[in-house]
């Protein structure tokens, strides 16, 4: 029984294995397979998308040649529509220039007759330092450049620099060769300015953004101020000079203005630092000896008519008393 039993395992299991490893070939063989179809599905497509390339190949030369003719054409046409705007564009430029030019021309004959009258006094120069960009600094927090132009230049603390464009900012350190400027979008910049249009002063004040924003008093004419009008320094309490460019204003509303910057930071390769130097205003002593006659002249001043028809309002003198007449006589 033993036996017949042990015959019996070795049986089923030789079954089993071979069951086994058939079922493994057959995997075997259908992978194969389907590699094999998919590897002749493979070489028939691109078979047949070599032919269709050879065969479409005549047909899209021959089409190329007036493909590319109208493209052409079509480009010169844009192209002479383009020219006719920038030609346009150009010419209301040149009006433009003429119209400034025909005004400096006038300005230019009005300060030559001044000066002639010796009544004109010219303002104080500015001395142009170029200097070139080294370094930059421009994070979170931190919008700075550092210039290869220091004190032994000329270049002190409070300057402005300013690019073909307009004003950069203003130097804050300096060293014997080289300073930094604080350029106007930091958030520790702040710098008088002026709204041309609306004649409304204010402070420029950064937020480390493109676009600092302009302080309006509770004094100034706010609802003045429209986008597009030019914003220059001011040169309130001689911190800087009056007029440079500033930029122009983007947006306003109830509390501020936004200035859009005439400088492009990213591409300020070289900055020209003005050394402007303002008059000194002394206050003449009391014990000076010019003093006393400058007190005269104030006096003399406010108690003499203006002009001659102020002098011919006054009231006339009152008449002199006769003389007594002596009875004895």
């Amino acid at each position: 029984m033993e036996l017949l039993g042990r015959e019996t395992r070795e049986r089923f299991g030789l079954r089993s294995r071979s069951q086994a490893g058939i079922l493994i070939f057959s995997l075997v063989s259908t992978m194969m397979l389907l590699s094999s179809l998919y590897a002749a599905e493979a070489s028939v497509f691109k078979k047949a998308r070599e032919a269709a390339i050879e065969t479409a190949s005549p047909i899209l030369k021959f089409f190329a040649g007036p493909i590319g003719w109208i493209e052409d054409r079509l480009g010169a046409i844009s192209d002479y529509f383009r020219v006719l705007e920038q030609n346009e564009a150009l010419r209301e430029e040149n009006a433009a220039l003429r119209q400034w030019e025909e005004e400096a021309r006038s300005l230019r004959g009005v300060i030559a007759a001044l000066e002639e009258l010796e009544a004109y006094t010219p303002p104080p120069a500015a001395k142009p330092i170029n200097a070139f960009v080294i370094g930059e600094a421009n994070d979170a927090y931190v919008h700075s450049m550092i210039v290869n132009a220091g004190a032994n230049e000329g270049v002190s603390r409070g300057f402005a620099a300013v690019d073909e464009r307009g004003m950069v900012g203003r130097i804050v350190d300096v060293s014997p060769n080289a300073a930094r400027i604080l350029l106007l979008n930091d958030v520790q910049s702040r710098i008088p300015v002026f709204v041309e249009g609306s004649f409304v002063e204010g402070l420029l004040v950064g937020r480390s953004t493109s676009q600092p924003t302009i302080a309006i008093t509770k004094l100034a004419n706010g609802d003045k101020i429209q986008p597009g009008q030019r914003v220059i320094t001011s040169g309130a309490g001689g911190v800087l000079p009056r007029g440079l460019t500033v930029g122009a204003v983007a947006a306003v509303d109830k509390k501020e203005a936004t200035v859009e910057l005439a400088a492009d930071y990213a591409r300020s390769r070289m900055v020209r630092i003005i050394n402007y130097k303002f008059p000194d205003v002394e206050a003449t002593p009391l014990g000076a000896p010019g003093a006393a006659a400058a007190a005269a002249e104030i006096s003399a001043a406010e108690t003499a008519p203006a002009t001659a028809a102020d002098a011919a309002n006054l009231p006339a003198a009152p008449p002199a008393a006769p003389a007594p007449v002596d009875e004895g006589d």
